[in-house]
């Protein structure tokens, strides 16, 4: 890859002093002159039918400026059922445990939850569906709809199937046929929340000309805009998002589903009103990440080669339906490794659950589950290390993926190669019986995502003083401005210190997507330096006026544009601001830069994790006592920042794999909904994490770069689980690991043995 100046430094966030300080403004800091307090009542069934609420007694309190319920809510078209962002207030069923039931605006915190208290709702409790297993049944209880169920009544299928897809290739019988090895199991992944520091916040503030200010941690600006005029019938020129610093989203915070309630009570108090939610509002009520059930069969030959592939996916929606979801994760299980033939079926079941969401790399570490544990048993029979099973069955470019389109160029195998020769793998496995009386056990996997490609644009340009500002409606989740200055820097011919960021929102800022699906950097970046370099051609057009000289002639560095065959005649940038903004002087306009794209290539990356753990024979605890990530991140912009980035993915991935759970009763309650209950890894639980930044070509990002913050939290959660089986010599098949489960399997393995 070309050199770069400043692409590949690894330089601190600039964002840092501004954080320690706590300077950083958040969504709950957000404060506004007479602002309330909204709350809502969440509903205490899973699933009833809503006959009566009495709000009048909530409206009488002193100090409560707003109560609203369905009847509020304006005649949006078009409705949409089958969205959850339409549910925001429960009309006539509540289908979900804390699905919102009315909300109130109050003076303070204490009236508001006086004010819910008094309000009487009169239910009829409707059957629960709890299970996927359930839902799908043809006699299931139906999971209610506003204005009817959807699906397929002429196939004798339960309407409780919002999708099922198959996607064949191949002669499958025939492929089974030829196989030495078949392998059949099935694999659970239960529902797991995002577990971010900050949970949802919203601010909605009404002027006299009926325009809504919003104020919210969200990790989509534009998307949320959109939310709220589509579900409020409001013009989007009516409303304003500002995006807060966000105490992480992970995907949960894509679009911000809680805001049209803030933004609603707003507008009947009159006045601004600030929503934030509980913890408990949060592990009742948001959209956490799927639950799954995968019945996958694989075979294979005795050198290793893979042959066929037969995978049914039947994956927990919760009450409303998603976007392809249970697609994804059937075909992620495809898209890492050749096989002769495949059939790939997705079932999507409605269930009275929270609707489920994105989380990082969404659905691609139940996929990775399923196929890298049977990987690993198919290792283990065909006598093959493997890594090296893996190398011999990797989708190479060239070949087909589940969609039947060609591969593209990919660093898969540098990223397995990498790791194979990392001391994590080439050293010897530790004994499985160690001299602390622990059983050891190491395991690896393989986990992919694609670098985002979406229509993104920026702004630069020239400021007094010299100053370049990047002017974006990005949100910066995770320190994403860095690198993104660092594009801008290295694009321009400049150092850091010439870079202000500006965040702006949604009436300022030209548009930006989502920030999510590692697709920040490999879109939002290729717009920074397009504006970048668009500022640069500008800003020598103008020199060159001054200088008197060809634009070939010059080059810029920190003073400003210069002669490059007499370095000492330079026009600075202070000097060119002024010739393009003075009323009397100016010899041009302002100089501004503009990128807006769509990168057309995509640039799948792939991670590799490798897992070391100890088990306690007596008790079944798991303790991970090392951890190495390989990704592929083609050009590292900042390497501290995706160095951080494979370890938060690689944690996250570890929690999934031994702890997390959302758990749920036969009637659809949370049974853990607090840090307390809802266990997830702390710095004690993880070691420090290795990584190793991969850079292989592919892709059409800034400087080379991939996307990478979703891959490395893939393949944790399935190293863990066969570095595990490793150790107690017994697999697991339903996350998380607990030492219940692992003292019973290795209980069943004493008494094969006998």
């Amino acid at each position: 890859m070309a050199e770069t100046r400043v692409v590949g430094q690894p330089l601190p966030r600039i964002d840092a002093e501004e954080k320690v300080r706590g300077e950083a403004v958040f969504a709950p800091d957000v404060q506004l002159p007479r602002m309330l307090v909204g709350k809502f009542l969440p509903s205490p069934h899973a699933h009833a039918e809503i006959l009566t609420i009495d709000a009048s007694r909530a409206q009488a309190l002193p100090g409560v400026r707003a109560v609203i319920t369905a009847a509020d809510i304006p005649l949006a078209k078009p409705y949409d059922p089958n969205r959850r962002a339409h549910a925001f207030l429960a009309r006539r069923f509540a289908v979900f445990a804390g699905q919102p039931i009315a909300a109130v605006a109050a003076d303070d915190l204490a009236t508001a939850e006086a004010a819910l208290e008094s309000i009487q709702v009169e239910y009829r409790i409707l059957p629960v569906v709890n299970t996927p297993q359930q839902a799908i049944l043809p006699d299931s209880p139906i999971v209610s709809r506003e204005t009817g169920a959807s699906g397929d009544t002429t196939k004798n299928e339960s309407l409780n199937v919002a999708d099922r897809n198959v996607f064949e290739y191949g002669d499958l019988a025939a492929a089974f046929a030829e196989s030495d090895v078949i392998v059949e199991r099935t694999y659970t992944v239960p529902v797991v929340h995002q577990g971010y520091i900050e949970p949802h916040a919203v601010t909605a503030y009404w002027d006299q000309t009926d325009h809504v200010t919003v104020w919210e941690c969200v990790q989509g600006a534009f998307d949320a805009r959109d939310l709220i005029a589509n579900t409020l019938g409001i013009p989007r020129a009516n409303i304003t998002v500002n995006w807060t610093e966000i105490g992480g989203g992970f995907g949960g915070k894509a679009e911000g589903i809680f805001a049209p309630l803030a933004v609603l009570l707003a507008k009947k108090a009159r006045q601004p009103v600030k929503l934030v939610l509980t913890r408990r509002d949060e592990l009742t009520g948001a959209n956490p990440a799927p639950h799954s059930i995968i019945r996958l069969k694989t075979g294979a030959k005795k050198d290793g080669a893979l042959t066929a592939m037969d995978a049914t996916v039947l994956m927990d929606a919760g009450a409303f339906p998603t976007d392809g979801l249970s697609i994804s994760i059937a075909g992620m299980m495809r898209n890492k490794y050749k096989f002769q033939a495949w059939r790939l079926e997705s079932i999507e079941a409605l269930t009275n659950k929270a609707s489920v969401g994105s989380y990082r790399a969404p659905g691609a570490v139940n996929s990775a589950f399923a196929i890298e544990s049977q990987l690993d048993e198919i290792a283990e029979q065909v006598g093959l290390d493997p890594i090296a099973l893996r190398l011999k069955n990797v989708l190479m470019e060239g070949d087909l993926t589940v969609n039947l389109q060609p591969q593209v160029r990919t660093g898969v195998k540098e990223v397995l190669t990498a790791l194979a020769e990392h001391p994590a793998w080439s050293d010897l496995p530790p004994a499985r019986v160690g001299a602390d009386g622990l059983l050891h056990g190491r395991g690896v996997a393989l986990g992919h995502w694609g670098s985002g490609t979406w229509p993104s644009a920026a702004i630069a340009k020239l400021e007094a003083e010299g100053k370049i500002a990047i002017v974006l409606g990005q949100v910066d989740l995770t320190g994403s401005f860095t690198s993104l200055a660092q594009i801008a820097a290295e694009a321009l011919g400049v150092s850091m210190q010439r870079i202000v960021m500006t965040k702006a929102g949604t009436d300022a800022a030209v548009h930006a997507s989502v920030s999510g699906g590692s697709g920040t950097i490999y879109s939002m970046g290729s717009a920074v330096k397009a504006a970048a370099l668009d500022l640069r051609a500008k800003m020598l057009t103008g020199a060159a006026q001054v200088l008197e000289v060809a634009e070939t002639e010059l080059e810029l560095n920190d003073e400003g544009v210069r002669v490059i065959a007499k370095p000492e005649q330079v026009c600075s940038f202070e000097r060119l601001y002024e010739l393009g903004t003075s009323l009397f002087l100016a010899k041009y306009g302002p100089l501004i830069g503009h990128g807006s794209v769509r990168p057309k290539q995509r640039a799948p990356t792939f991670a590799a994790t490798a897992a070391e753990v100890a088990v306690d024979p007596e008790t079944g605890k798991v303790i991970v006592t090392r951890l190495t990530t390989a990704q592929d991140v083609g050009k590292p912009i900042n390497p501290l920042s995706v160095e951080g980035q494979l370890q938060g993915g690689s944690t996250q991935a570890v929690g999934m794999g031994l702890w997390e759970q959302v758990m749920y009763d036969e009637q659809g309650q949370v049974r853990n909904p607090s840090w307390l209950d809802y266990q997830m890894p702390t710095a004690v639980d993880v070691p420090m994490i290795e990584t190793i930044l991969v850079e292989a070509p592919g892709g059409d990002g800034p400087y080379g770069a991939k996307g990478v913050g979703e891959p490395p939290i893939v393949p944790g959660a399935a190293a863990v689980a066969n570095a595990a089986a490793a150790a107690i010599g017994a697999r697991i098949y339903e996350l998380p690991i607990t030492p219940e489960k692992v003292w019973r399997a290795m209980k069943e393995r004493q008494k094969e043995e006998r």
